[in-house]
């Protein structure tokens, strides 16, 4: 069984799972890169969270509430863990370069396999015509996930664009 759906899998999900990997290896070295490079991960797990919880509840309220709760949250611990890693260096922005230097982390791969999972998960269990996709747990339980896969890089980028704009603030002022 597991073969068949190996088999029946579009090579483009194998081709999304290769790339996703790479980006999470790249973000696991220290680097320095521009704004809008640091931005397209979390950017990218916002949209493949929202396809999915969309795929999933179709737009069902309580679904929907249970998400955007949970990215909330989860989106100002990472504005506080991205603060504190922040102070220790592990976050430098370079607004006269145009870069941020990011300490290297396994967390993006973590990350970004987890919403890949769950989201062929429940596409393999959808295509199966699956009872568990149906029930409320299930969906409340996918949510919940998806809404923290939203809220963590999310909060984290914010945190990120946050400090760069501080950092703009005294070069402007040393211009005028």
């Amino acid at each position: 069984m597991l073969q068949q759906i190996i088999i029946h899998t579009p090579l483009w999900v194998w081709a999304t799972l290769a790339f996703l990997v790479y980006r999470g290896w790249v973000a696991s070295a220290d680097r320095e890169s521009p704004l809008f490079k640091v931005a397209l991960i979390p950017l990218l797990l916002l949209a493949l969270s929202l396809h999915g919880l969309y795929g999933q509840s179709h737009a069902d309220g309580l679904t929907l509430a249970t998400a955007s709760l949970a990215a909330l949250g989860s989106g100002v611990l990472s504005w506080m863990a991205a603060g504190r890693a922040a102070t220790a260096s592990n976050i430098r922005p370079h607004p006269q370069r145009g870069t941020v230097w990011l300490r290297g982390s396994w967390l993006p791969l973590l990350m970004m396999v987890s919403v890949f999972s769950i989201k062929y998960t429940v596409a393999v269990l959808q295509a199966q015509h699956s009872t568990y996709v149906q029930g409320a747990r299930f969906t409340l339980a996918v949510s919940l996930l998806y809404g923290l896969f939203m809220g963590v890089p999310m909060g984290r980028l914010l945190r990120i664009v946050h400090l760069y704009r501080q950092a703009q603030a005294p070069a402007a002022q040393a211009a005028a």
